[in-house]
């Protein structure tokens, strides 16, 4: 049963945040500074040369979205992969670049594969704990230490940003220390908005897990990296609270998104003495959808160079108004994530922030601590 009653009390929530989630979640801006701060120490200036020709990117899975991040914001330049194998490829080699980033610092497939980029001569640039075996197998490597104490579920900015600052500095993709501080500066934003100290009718993030307990989370997103945030937020979902979330990609995803909106059945009857043991069934779509706000007729939308991606974010919004009409045709809640206006990558670390926030309060309202460690994760 959710506990609505819970996320009113800030003292409670403190208590029961026993691994200090929000506290680490609310240090997201702090975390990209520190890693702009720590960009001359890092060592990643030494990457600069010529385009790679292809770049492999590894991570270990806590901060997934950010392996899927700078695939998507590398596409443009060169051929990117997330690499999930022991082994690099065969291809693999001086003339390609290798990108790890590493939470957990003991992860024996990230430290191989940083054994084998540094003995082909791979472009490499290494993210992991300080003294950790991944950043021992770094070798001479730029090589960006994370603090020991970092939470897994809340270290998306402190693996992203070295990462980000490699891509810069192998030209794939343009990452200022400008931009950054802008990034930073959203995500403190973020954390102030969904601090938990407010109140849930002031507090979006605690708004949208108490629908999320009653319905079935359908996290949309509506262009390239709006669907990496709503990957992100399904994961968070499936994380923290145990929730069943799908994520969903438009404009390609329309037409699953719509069956699932359609699967959820007729509307229920609002009227409080129903009896709602009989009419208990499967849970209805809750619909979220990020990155649809403006028009979808915007010339400068996305901000994107390519003729075709920006035509893709224009379909992806159409796709997404379809969505929110079938849903209000259905009976069904609808919204968009509001996220302040600025460059395309604080928009995402915007949305990707308020889903975890709202993946928390989920959490904590069925009475679980969002940050603590399951069994099968603590048996990896």
């Amino acid at each position: 049963m959710f506990d609505e009653s819970v996320l009113d009390d800030g003292e409670l929530l403190e208590r029961r945040d026993e691994q200090r989630l929000l506290w680490t979640l609310a240090t997201a801006g702090a975390q990209v500074r520190r890693a702009v701060d720590m960009r001359a120490e890092f060592g990643v200036e030494r990457l600069r040369g010529e385009l790679p020709r292809a770049l492999l990117v590894a991570s270990d899975a806590p901060p997934s979205s950010a392996l899927r991040l700078i695939t998507r914001l590398s596409c443009e330049a060169t051929p990117a992969l997330p690499w999930h194998g022991v082994e690099l490829p065969r291809w693999a080699g001086p003339a390609d670049a290798l990108l790890i980033g590493a939470v957990d610092g003991r992860h024996p497939r990230l430290a191989e594969l940083a054994e084998q980029g540094a003995r082909r001569g791979l472009a490499m640039a290494v993210v992991a704990p300080a003294g950790s075996q991944v950043a021992a197998a770094a070798g001479r490597a730029p090589l960006h230490e994370l603090p020991l104490d970092l939470n897994p579920r809340a270290a998306r900015w402190a693996v992203l940003t070295p990462l980000l600052q490699a891509l810069d500095a192998l030209g794939i993709h343009a990452v200022s220390s400008e931009l950054l501080g802008q990034v930073a500066d959203a995500l403190d934003g973020t954390a102030e908005t969904c601090r938990p100290s407010g109140e849930a009718f002031t507090n979006p993030a605690k708004a949208l897990a108490i629908e999320f307990a009653d319905s079935a989370p359908l996290i949309v997103g509506a262009g390239a990296l709006a669907s990496v945030a709503a990957r992100a937020t399904a994961d968070a979902l499936q994380l923290c609270a145990g929730v069943n979330a799908v994520s969903v990609s438009l404009p390609d995803g329309v037409g699953r998104a719509g069956a699932l909106l359609r699967g959820a059945g007729p509307a229920v009857s609002d009227d409080y003495f129903r009896d709602r043991v009989r009419d208990e069934g499967p849970r209805r779509a809750r619909l979220v959808v990020i990155g649809d706000d403006g028009s979808p007729d915007d010339p400068e939308l996305g901000h994107r160079s390519g003729a075709q991606i920006q035509l893709d974010e224009v379909a992806a919004r159409r796709a997404a108004a379809a969505l929110h009409q079938l849903a209000r045709e259905l009976g069904l809640r609808s919204s968009s994530v509001d996220v302040p206006d600025g460059p395309t990558l604080a928009r995402f670390a915007c949305a990707a922030a308020f889903g975890e926030y709202t993946a928390a309060y989920l959490a904590f309202g069925l009475g679980l601590d969002p940050g603590a460690r399951g069994p099968a994760e603590l048996a990896h």
